[in-house]
């Protein structure tokens, strides 16, 4: 269909005419233009409506499309003076009379039949006036299909309203007033449909089961932003259900959930798989607390007895099964999420070294003037401390908190971001210096690790020689006892990053013969103390002095054992060595996978660089070469 339109602008040539149509109208109209504030009077009989509307686009400067069947003749009169937005509004609603409607399209306005309005793309959403507008309502609490039929009366057969169940929401096709005012009183109504709640304790059934199976049944659960039919939510520590919406709705989820909420034959049992912690202690958890979950819900048994509750572990899948009541078993089941989380882990780097007594004091000078990455640079990390009655403070911190002394004793101090590959490089290079052990492990957050390099050494614990009265067989036990260097360490990760380290060292070796033992004699030098420690930094522990005492006779053969004069023929040396037991720990968090295999690369490739460096050269003419370690792509699964 084919629509002759007409388009009306206003110039200033053409201002004696209006004033000579105003003057037809019966407007008061002032020559000059039109402001905000200026103020007319329509007063008008049986005057062409193309006129107004020619008007009307000159007071307000709007872009008027006219279709072909808008005509007639209209009457408006005012008695008091109308600003232009006023004289608009008017304008709207003479065409609103007299079957007409205003749509804004595309920076103009159509002005059209009513009948015309709805199928001619009127914007959506609200306007100021009474052009034809879509609007969408939406209700929270009443059924739109009931809203629908009640409504439908105040639109106009040139308008449209229809339900949209699905969303609960209203879409309407109308004047902006018309609209408006129909928004209100879906709001009003929506807003006195107040909720009202109860709740629904279940026995036998599981709330969060019941929520599920109510959700699959009612798509209004499923939480869409409309209607609902009911609001419901779960309480799982009482395993209650809670109701919301109208009185015959929750009558109708209540049968629901009664029909649900049967016992089952064969009880109530559930299997809960764990993720990282063991079923064995998550069972000593569970059934620790058992009976208080139990005693606090006060669940009864069908019977009018008190519900019994049956735990077991199960190794090879890392479960547990559980046959309780759903309210308990809701509770077992988020005390096993709160509990059954992954843990950091700890790779704690050692270093386990002899030194000298001339290399304890040159170490210890290093640390006063050095600065930088040790002791002395700003003294905020340093503790002292003694062990055992033979050994006294080694260090004395001066007023600005910096060691002026380092001697014997035992020793407590951290390398502020402390690297402990340069420390094991340094005593590397010294002659007085034995490196006894430089163990790596990684262990998780508060679990134990132990390192031991040595031997397994027979000891005597018993024997029986026998007698010639005896019949019994002469016999030794003998019991193994590990001899050398052992490393046990438990590390916390505590907030902020801080470490607690549970620390036991020692170092065992065995003694030379000595004349009055009658069995193995060690010597065995043990540090166990507790320390905090950030991550990333390096403590260092020292202080188990050995004093060694030896002398050495050198004589002529027969003449030396002259008495008296064999002095003479002979030499006679003490020599007296300290040797100091030290300890450098450096633990470093690992959090996630990624920093795990990012350690793990470059250790990998060192192992590799040192496999490379300690190659010899093939022969000539060989074709193979020696086995080699792949690279770390090869062997690492890509994530």
């Amino acid at each position: 269909m084919k629509i002759a339109v007409s388009r009306f602008r206003v110039a200033a040539s053409t201002r004696q005419l209006l004033a000579t149509a105003a003057l037809l109208l019966g407007i008061a109209w002032q020559p000059g233009g039109f402001t905000a504030d200026d103020k007319l009077v329509m007063n008008m009989r049986d005057a062409d409506i193309r006129s107004l509307i020619q008007w009307v686009a000159d007071i307000t400067g709007k872009n008027l499309v006219v279709h072909k069947d808008v005509q007639g003749k209209v009457t408006v009169l005012s008695a008091e003076p109308l600003t232009p937005a006023e004289a608009y509004q008017v304008f709207l609603a003479t065409l609103e009379v007299h079957g007409f409607a205003a749509i804004d399209a595309d920076g103009a306005v159509k002005i059209v039949p009513q009948s015309m309005a709805s199928a001619s793309s009127p914007p959506l959403g609200r306007s100021g006036g009474g052009e034809t507008v879509v609007s969408i309502i939406r209700a929270h609490n009443v059924p739109v299909a009931q809203l629908a039929n009640n409504l439908r009366p105040l639109v106009p057969a040139s308008g449209m309203l229809t339900a949209y169940p699905e969303t609960n929401s209203l879409i309407i096709s109308s004047s902006a007033h018309n609209v408006q005012r129909i928004n209100d009183i879906v709001h009003t109504l929506d807003q006195g449909a107040k909720l009202q709640f109860e709740t629904i304790r279940l026995e036998h059934a599981n709330a969060q089961d019941v929520e599920k199976s109510l959700a699959q049944l009612i798509p209004g659960l499923a939480g869409s932003e409309g209607y609902r039919f009911v609001n419901i939510s779960v309480d799982t520590r009482t395993n209650t259900i809670l109701l919301g919406g109208e009185p015959e709705n929750r009558r109708q989820v209540r049968n629901l959930i009664d029909s649900l909420d049967q016992e089952v034959m064969g009880g109530n049992t559930d299997v809960i798989y764990l993720q990282y912690v063991q079923a064995d202690e998550m069972l000593a958890i569970l059934k620790g607390i058992g009976d208080a979950l139990q005693t606090g819900s006060g669940e009864q048994a069908a019977g009018g007895g008190e519900s019994k509750i049956s735990i077991e572990a199960s190794k090879s899948t890392n479960a547990l099964v559980v046959n309780a009541p759903p309210a308990i078993v809701s509770k077992m089941r988020s005390i096993v999420e709160q509990v059954d989380i992954r843990r950091a882990q700890v790779m704690i780097e050692a270093l386990v070294v002899e030194v000298t007594d001339d290399d304890v004091r040159d170490l210890g000078v290093s640390w006063i003037y050095s600065g930088g990455d040790h002791f002395g640079d700003d003294g905020t990390n340093v503790a002292v401390n003694t062990l055992g009655p033979n050994l006294k403070l080694g260090d004395v911190v001066d007023s600005d908190g910096r060691i002026i002394r380092a001697g014997g004793g035992l020793t407590l101090g951290y390398f502020d971001n402390g690297d402990l590959k340069a420390a094991i490089r340094a005593l590397a290079t010294s002659t007085k210096a034995n490196i006894l052990s430089t163990p790596t492990i990684v262990a998780l957050d508060n679990e134990e690790a132990e390192l031991l390099v040595g031997q397994n050494v027979p000891f005597k614990t018993g024997e029986s020689t026998g007698s010639a009265s005896s019949t019994e067989n002469p016999f030794t036990t003998i019991e193994r006892q590990d001899i050398g260097t052992s490393l046990t360490i438990k590390a916390q990760i505590n907030r902020g990053d801080s470490i607690t380290l549970d620390l036991k060292q020692s170092t065992e070796s065995i003694a030379p013969s000595v004349d009055v033992a009658s069995d193995i004699v060690t010597n065995k030098r043990l540090i166990k103390t507790k320390a905090l420690i950030k991550d990333g930094q390096t403590l260092v522990v020292g202080g188990l002095l050995r004093d060694d005492e030896s002398e050495q006779r050198t004589k002529v053969p027969i003449l030396g054992d002259i008495p008296l004069l064999g002095k003479l023929f002979g030499s006679t040396s003490k020599s007296h060595g300290k040797t100091n037991l030290m300890v450098f720990i450096h633990p470093t968090i690992l959090k996630d996978d990624l920093q795990v295999a990012e350690i793990t690369r470059q250790r990998y490739d060192f192992m590799r660089g040192q496999q490379a460096s300690a190659r010899k050269p093939t022969m000539p003419f060989e074709k193979t070469e020696p086995p080699s370690l792949p690279d770390f792509e090869t062997i690492t699964p890509r994530q």
